[in-house]
């Protein structure tokens, strides 16, 4: 549990492919505000551990009044029943459309749901309707309908007396060193998977260097989907029974799956590579040879979007907010207008807390309705995106970008 403003804690915890000991781990964070009057909100609470109640305990945070899910993403609602349990008192919020996907089974499904009995409530569009309005928290809610029966809705939350702005997907930063989370085992381990640049290549697997390599990359991984500078298997770039031969002769196996890597980085920009042109969805559209390389590819994610230093998440702004440019840029511009002290940001995700401007804010949001993030290189590194997007859109998998798609206001 950390502190990192007055009445904002913070606890982060880290999730990645279940069954799988080393891999792409993402970091997952709670945030714990006051309330003016006493008591405390949690936002998007996290696992229940033993280990979180003795941090929440140690820094004097158990008088919990309101639990927060922040988004119709399971990963940030999933814990919430644990903490009803936990905290019988506390009033349970949750976002309006949060049982609406695939089938409305309601909230009190057998396992990991919430328990029969237990109120729930549903985080109102009209902030002033809210409990903790009145007590230094105030909120936005966005709703888009992006595919059929599927919706992005998240409420983002403004501590008056701190000026932080707190959100779950709808802004990330990232940092080069890796949140200090992911460097303590297990997730260790899934730095060092992936610090290598193919299977043969032999790491030292103490050296700080390594550990900030294997993060950068499988963030890369993460964000960009399949980056430019990666070969692999699971792209159809590298062959099954050639991995399997050099996993077979990889020095270190130790570092996951006897050494079976099915991954191949160029590290730096091949000389002839062309940074700006979009890969094609067609088969041996990479290779070997003309690569970019992945230090590039992560110095243009890294550094956000119009020079804000944060960014909507690509698979957020390409795939679902997207969808209604118009709703999305009223929504971002209402931003500045009602909360003009914002001093940082607090995502759910990666590095926290972001230093900020409510003019920044706004802009990082809103960028995403002028199309994917520039310059050209850092728009060509979203090629695998771009194109799932427009198979989505040309198969009507998702919707077409659409006045109406969304809305924020009551």
């Amino acid at each position: 549990m950390k502190k990192i403003a007055d009445g904002v804690h913070i606890f982060d915890q880290a999730y990645g492919i279940p069954g799988l000991e080393v891999g792409a781990n993402i970091p997952i964070r709670m945030t714990v505000l006051s309330l003016q009057g006493g008591g405390y909100l949690v936002y998007n609470p996290c696992n229940p551990t033993a280990e979180c109640m003795q941090k929440l305990n140690e820094a004097g945070l158990t008088d919990v009044r309101y639990i927060v899910c922040g988004t119709v993403a399971i990963e940030h609602k999933y814990y919430a029943p644990g903490w009803a349990k936990r905290f019988p008192n506390a009033e349970v919020w949750v976002s309006p459309r949060t049982f609406s996907w695939p089938v409305d089974f309601g909230p009190y499904v057998p396992f990991g749901g919430f328990a029969r009995g237990t109120p729930l409530q549903k985080v109102p569009k009209d902030a002033a309707q809210a409990p903790w309005h009145s007590k230094g928290i105030d909120h936005l809610q966005l709703t888009v309908d992006y595919a059929p029966r599927t919706v992005f809705e998240e409420t983002v939350l403004f501590h008056q007396p701190s000026g932080t702005f707190v959100c779950t997907d709808m802004l990330i930063g990232l940092s080069d060193d890796p949140p200090e989370i992911l460097t303590k085992s297990p997730y260790r381990e899934g730095l060092l998977y992936f610090a290598r640049n193919e299977p043969l290549e032999k790491v030292d697997v103490d050296s700080f260097q390594v550990i900030k390599d294997g993060y950068q990359k499988s963030t890369l991984l993460l964000n960009n989907i399949n980056p430019r500078s990666l070969l692999s298997v699971a792209a159809g770039d590298l062959t099954v029974v050639d991995e399997l031969g050099l996993a077979s002769k990889a020095p270190q196996p130790e570092l996951g799956y006897f050494g079976w890597y099915p991954c191949n980085w160029q590290d730096t920009d091949s000389p002839c590579a062309k940074l700006n042109d979009r890969v094609l969805p067609s088969k041996d559209s990479k290779g070997f040879e003309c690569r970019p390389g992945w230090r590039g590819e992560w110095e243009r994610l890294a550094a956000g979007v119009e020079g804000t230093g944060f960014q909507v998440p690509s698979f957020v702004a390409e795939l679902q907010i997207s969808r209604d440019p118009e709703t999305l840029d009223s929504f971002a511009k209402e931003i500045p207008r009602r909360w003009p002290k914002i001093e940082r940001v607090v995502s759910s995700h990666f590095s926290s807390p972001l230093p900020a401007t409510s003019k920044n804010v706004s802009k990082a949001i809103s960028a995403v309705c002028r199309g994917p993030p520039g310059p050209a290189a850092r728009t060509a590194d979203l090629s695998a995106i771009l194109n799932f997007r427009d198979y989505l859109e040309e198969n009507d998998l998702i919707y077409k970008p659409e006045k109406g798609r969304g809305n924020w206001t009551v």
